[in-house]
């Protein structure tokens, strides 16, 4: 992969039929209907990685998250709409992309942290107030939002329940096997709760 990255997420619906790029990779999520990703069927709800080759296409709405080389523009294709995309420049080592599913109860908060790569996050139901660097942001369903990596963050659930959102992420292949990305900002911070429940949807070289 050339750095810097793109990294966009997208809205597949059933208009598009997307073919991956040679030196792109994507993490592609049913959020509805049925989600076609290289012959394999995903039901809602379901993921799979989509590698350089493979097509993509829906009877729904499926969110495609993409990594492109840094020189690609965003795609504007029929059926594909893009939601938020960012040039990165992911750490000078070994990458993989990892795609996981966080939960937190109704008042949860992070304590204040940072990862170890850029990413970006799409809620999937709740409602999120996101304090990331010096933007503040009230994050609902289906809206994304980015972190570099470098700045301070604090979430918090303010929804009234539990909130769920999906978060891929370029970290070093060192973290490898769901190992965390998490950095606290500093001792008093590292001793609060982490307040999250993660599921690791998935893992892929690059």
């Amino acid at each position: 992969m050339i750095r810097p990255c793109r990294m966009t997420v997208y809205d597949l619906l059933p208009a598009g039929n997307v073919r991956l790029a040679a030196d792109h990779l994507a993490f592609a999520f049913a959020q509805s209907g049925e989600t076609l990703v290289a012959g394999k069927r995903l039901a809602s709800g379901e993921s799979e990685f989509v590698r350089p080759g493979d097509t993509v296409s829906t009877t729904g709405c499926t969110w495609l998250f993409e990594v492109a080389p840094g020189n690609a523009a965003v795609r504007m294709e029929p059926g594909l709409s893009p939601v938020l995309s960012r040039l990165v420049t992911p750490p000078e080592e070994s990458l993989m992309l990892r795609a996981d599913r966080v939960e937190s109860a109704d008042g949860a908060q992070t304590p204040s942290h940072r990862h170890r790569g850029p990413g970006i996050r799409r809620l999937l139901h709740g409602l999120l107030l996101a304090d990331v660097g010096d933007h503040l942001d009230r994050v609902g369903p289906e809206q994304a939002w980015f972190e570099s990596g470098n700045e301070a963050v604090i979430g918090k659930n303010i929804s009234g329940g539990t909130n769920a959102f999906l978060r891929v992420m370029l970290l070093p292949a060192t973290l490898t096997g769901g190992q965390s990305s998490f950095i606290a900002m500093g001792t008093e911070e590292a001793a609060k709760p982490r307040a999250a429940t993660i599921q690791l949807l998935g893992e892929h070289s690059i």
